[in-house]
């Protein structure tokens, strides 16, 4: 057996990624600076056999409110949960709010005319959804399918030059052979085209969005993830220079890695604001039961 696969193999067995997010008390375009490296307040360690990461926020009454994706290694599967953070708390209070019958993830969030809405990744069902909130944060309904019969990955939506922005991937599991697209729209609810140059690009780094457009110095800044080491190896600050139904173009600009130092050295693939806050998440690599026993299952059924 080749050196590579033992080494999958090991770490298939008995190195787990374990996601949790934390809190930079620091607006997004701090990350800008060469040199920047903000504290992060991480949040008390998940339960075993969980993590915790894409988060997204949204602040009501001064009160900062959190959806993140929850996973669950005994179930393989992903769900939409809600966090109220408190400073010094020695645990936090998860609680579901979107659960499906496929893996969800990346619960981009936003409001619109004083509704709050968010887009989960749901791409095993194959659509782009926008879910509104009846009854903020525990109670979601799906208002309406932004793109059907595509599997669209880490949609992220923003406004742009009187038109609204999704930005995506699409593709196989294969982080390296997933496409970048761009769809935009006069309204939310579209209808949706296509940008005239789909797909935009395939390249593991600098494609895949990774948390909040945002705007400064007058500038449009597009966070995407960095996998060309593997996923969750970093974000790329992208200045878009260009921005039309026919034209693309876009910029590096900044790096923000994993602090080597941190409690979560391995791995980070979102960057999402909330006004004067930014939300990050972390990876490392530990031992998990519930990973471990999932796994083994997995491998005994391949064998067979």
């Amino acid at each position: 057996m080749h050196r590579e696969t033992l080494t999958r193999v090991w770490q298939g067995l008995f190195r787990h990624v374990r996601w949790n997010i934390g809190i930079v008390y620091a607006p997004i375009a701090t990350f800008l600076e060469s040199d920047a490296r903000p504290v992060v307040s991480w949040l008390p360690p998940p339960k075993q056999g969980k993590f915790l990461a894409d988060p997204f926020g949204i602040k009501i009454n001064g009160r900062l409110y959190i959806l993140c994706e929850e996973f669950d290694y005994r179930k393989n599967r992903g769900r939409i949960v809600s966090i109220e953070p408190e400073r010094g708390a020695p645990s936090v209070n998860v609680q579901p709010v979107i659960e499906l019958p496929v893996h969800v993830s990346y619960p981009f969030l936003f409001e619109l005319r004083g509704d709050i809405y968010c887009i989960p990744e749901t791409r095993q069902a194959r659509e782009i959804a926008l879910y509104r909130a009846k009854e903020f944060p525990h109670k979601w309904i799906k208002s309406a399918s932004l793109i059907s019969n595509f599997s669209g990955i880490d949609a992220t939506v923003f406004q742009h030059d009187g038109r609204w922005w999704l930005s995506c991937m699409s593709g196989g599991s294969n982080i390296l052979s997933q496409q970048f697209f761009l769809f935009h729209a006069q309204d939310i609810l579209g209808p949706w085209k296509p940008h005239s140059c789909n797909p935009i690009k395939t390249d593991s780094r600098f494609s895949r969005p990774g948390g909040t457009p945002f705007v400064h110095a007058r500038d449009l800044y597009r966070p995407s993830q960095d996998c060309s080491r593997g996923y969750g190896g970093g974000i790329i600050l992208n200045r878009v220079t260009k921005l039309t139904p026919t034209e693309f173009e876009e910029q590096p600009t900044a790096r923000v890695t994993p602090d080597a130092h941190g409690p979560y050295p391995d791995g980070l693939h979102t960057l999402s604001a909330v006004g004067d806050v930014t939300l990050i998440d972390g990876m490392r690599r530990r031992f998990d039961y519930s990973a471990f026993r999932r796994n083994m299952r997995l491998a005994f059924h391949r064998g067979m």
